[in-house]
């Protein structure tokens, strides 16, 4: 992470992120982040800010499967101006194992995520419970301009997509991360919009977006 964070503040290549354009994206990114640990490296955090940011003129709450420390909520919400961010998560760690992971890792409380996003409190609501199963009545009627999926597993983002897709606005955006690195996201990703009407996007690092059209 430590590499990560030197590259994100170099001038060439890949890491060009000290130009005048784009600097304050990696400013606000660095100070969100060094709220909560994430695993999401900075330069993947400037994209998840610059897609909640394409997404300004959409009419549409905001959503985050995979919360953990809260770390990229507090990127979503320095991004966006105004808008709900509905936050769902087990907040005890994945249902399940998959691919290289255990069940139960990737553990944050309720009250440590709350704590890290206090100055945002009027904005925010938090969920407990297996999503969709247990934790979606809350936004059953909402509409969506942006959603960002964190859930590492094949199952629980494919779900998430069934839910998020119909409720999207046009012009939303769904993020995914793991994308390709974790194969059950990466087949989740591929298997569902093979089949919708959306401009799908696999990003540099590991991450893959789709757009409503």
């Amino acid at each position: 992470m430590m590499l990560h964070s030197a590259m994100s503040r170099a001038h060439y290549g890949l890491a060009h992120y000290r130009h005048p354009a784009r600097i304050t994206a990696l400013g606000t990114v660095m100070k969100a982040r060094n709220l909560a640990y994430t695993a999401t490296t900075p330069l993947e955090c400037v994209e998840l800010y610059q897609a909640v940011k394409a997404t300004a003129k959409v009419p549409g709450e905001m959503a985050e499967v995979g919360v953990y420390l809260g770390g990229t909520a507090a990127i979503m919400l320095s991004a966006a101006e105004g808008k709900h961010l509905y936050l769902f998560d087990t907040f005890q760690g994945l249902p399940t194992g998959g691919d290289f992971l255990k069940k139960g890792e990737y553990a944050g409380s309720m009250e440590s995520v709350s704590r890290t996003l206090s100055s945002y409190k009027d904005r925010i609501s938090l969920h407990r419970g297996l999503f969709p199963a247990e934790s979606s009545g809350a936004v059953m009627d909402k509409r969506f301009s942006f959603v960002h999926l964190d859930m590492d597993l094949y199952e629980g983002t494919l779900d998430a997509l069934r839910f998020f897709w119909p409720r999207m606005n046009t012009g939303g955006i769904v993020l995914s991360h793991d994308y390709p690195a974790i194969e059950g996201v990466r087949r989740a990703m591929d298997e569902f919009f093979a089949e919708e009407r959306a401009s799908f996007l696999p990003l540099s690092g590991q991450q893959a977006l789709a757009v409503k059209i």
